[in-house]
């Protein structure tokens, strides 16, 4: 949007000074507080189970925020939302079946999506105010709610993954942070839950938090994931609006290694490609210093 020239930074100082209203963020586990200078506010509303804000920023685009944490913005929100999809989607040989947990905005769903092999696309939500504020307001992503491959639900995901067995070839977990009715997608009990619901060679994923201000969280996830899964692993992305911005996502594998793509990527992407699949795990001796040890660098 803006060089990146002496000119360029002037432009954006200029924008920022124009507007007086400040969103700070609310995040529970960062040591920081990120700062965003609101152009607009767009929506605000309290549905039955979070406040729901849309704003927009000079730099970011619109901004949507739940319980005073930025979820996702226009500018990044694609790297997120194709990490979470594409690793465990290219991962499997052929995933016909996927259930998505949360995710209420669309942007995993539209990216689940573009496999040409996926044939159903379950998309369980909690919160249907979330998925109408996206509608309204995040069209680049809720657009693939139309697809007729694309299934709604409005239920606690934790509740509707209990009812199914051998039922999905992967499962992917798109989430706010583990606080609240969300931290229930962090348990072992519920990781044991999704593999009874994933088919004899089914893969998970998650989103896991940041390994610089929520190191802790990131452990835990993994060793839940261990007590379940014979193949876990870690990959990440840097996302700029997410405090720690070194984001990971926790997978776990019934049967086929996760670190190199089964298949040949016939679709258009920003940001993931076969390379960034691959890189994007932690090297085995990085891992087993910060997940195994657990010991800062």
């Amino acid at each position: 949007m803006f060089s990146h020239n002496r000119k360029g930074k002037k432009e954006i100082l200029k924008l920022l000074t124009m507007f007086d209203i400040h969103f700070f963020e609310r995040d529970p586990y960062a040591p920081v507080r990120h700062c965003y200078a609101v152009g607009n506010i767009l929506y605000q509303t309290k549905s039955k189970y979070q406040e729901i804000l849309v704003f927009e920023n000079p730099f970011f685009g619109k901004v949507l925020v739940l319980d005073g944490v930025v979820q996702l913005t226009e500018r990044d929100e694609f790297i997120y939302h194709e990490m979470l999809a594409h690793v465990p989607l290219m991962a499997h040989p052929n995933p016909k079946k996927v259930l998505i947990i949360g995710g209420g905005d669309g942007g995993t769903l539209r990216e689940v999506l573009k496999h040409p092999e996926v044939e159903e696309a379950i998309l369980v939500d909690i919160d249907k105010e979330v998925i109408e504020t996206s509608k309204k307001f995040f069209p680049t992503l809720s657009k693939s709610f139309e697809d007729p491959r694309a299934i709604v639900v409005n239920e606690d995901g934790v509740k509707y993954i209990q009812d199914y067995e051998n039922e999905f070839d992967v499962v992917i977990v798109d989430s706010t942070d583990p606080v609240g009715f969300a931290y229930a997608l962090t348990t072992e009990e519920f990781f044991k839950t999704v593999f009874r619901a994933l088919k004899e060679d089914g893969i998970y994923a998650g989103q896991s938090e940041s390994i610089h201000y929520h190191l802790d969280i990131v452990r835990r996830f993994q060793n839940n994931l261990k007590n379940v899964f014979p193949i876990v692993d870690l990959y990440t992305a840097v996302i700029p609006t997410y405090a720690g911005y070194w984001w990971t996502f926790s997978i776990g594998s019934k049967k086929h290694p996760v670190r190199e793509p089964k298949r040949e990527k016939k679709f258009d992407t920003r940001y993931y490609s076969e390379v960034v699949h691959r890189h994007s795990f932690l090297p085995e001796e990085l891992y087993e210093k910060l997940i195994v040890k657990g010991e800062w660098l």
